[in-house]
């Protein structure tokens, strides 16, 4: 509940901070720009808690997937594990019973919060792009499009959060 809790403060204060009031005065894209990395940087800690807490209840002991030291990593094995030599069409294809025989024997523990977490994790790797721009755009000195990129990376990790706070629901059993 406590992560919880984080993640729907940070990004309400993200919604804050990026909201401004309309003036005459001149925008200082920079500020907005580094104020974003540094939400951006503490919304990704915070998604990193919520796949330490999930992902080793998605996913056996015995597979190893799941690792404290590198969330990502774990994230991406879990996608893996998932997904086997297929991809999500292919899960997509199966009956409720075919899906459930096939995650049993790939050793996912919660076919539910499993499919929101691979979503959650194919969020979070559509904020890299953006991010890279926004990084491109800052080594220019074009702060409102380095802001922009930060904002759009930001909407990805946002749509992460949420599936990721979805599939801890899921697991919990709420």
């Amino acid at each position: 509940m406590k992560i919880l809790k984080t993640i729907i403060f940070v990004l309400l204060m993200s919604a804050y901070s990026t909201l401004g009031w309309a003036n005459t005065e001149k925008i200082d894209y920079k500020a907005k720009y580094v104020e974003k990395q540094k939400v951006n940087n503490d919304t990704i800690g915070i998604i990193a808690g919520v796949i330490n807490y999930v992902c080793p209840k998605l996913v056996s002991k015995s597979t190893k997937i799941c690792k404290v030291k590198d969330p990502v990593g774990s994230a991406v094995g879990f996608q893996k594990q998932l997904l086997g030599k297929g991809d999500i069409d292919d899960l997509d294809d199966l009956s409720d019973k075919e899906l459930k025989a096939a995650l049993k024997k790939r050793k996912i523990l919660h076919k539910e919060g499993a499919m929101q977490f691979y979503d959650a994790v194919e969020q979070f790797k559509m904020h890299y792009p953006e991010r890279k721009l926004a990084t491109d755009f800052a080594a220019k000195k074009k702060w409102r499009q380095a802001f922009q990129h930060e904002e759009m990376a930001w909407q990805f990790l946002v749509k992460c959060a949420s599936r990721g706070i979805f599939a801890k629901k899921m697991v919990d059993g709420e």
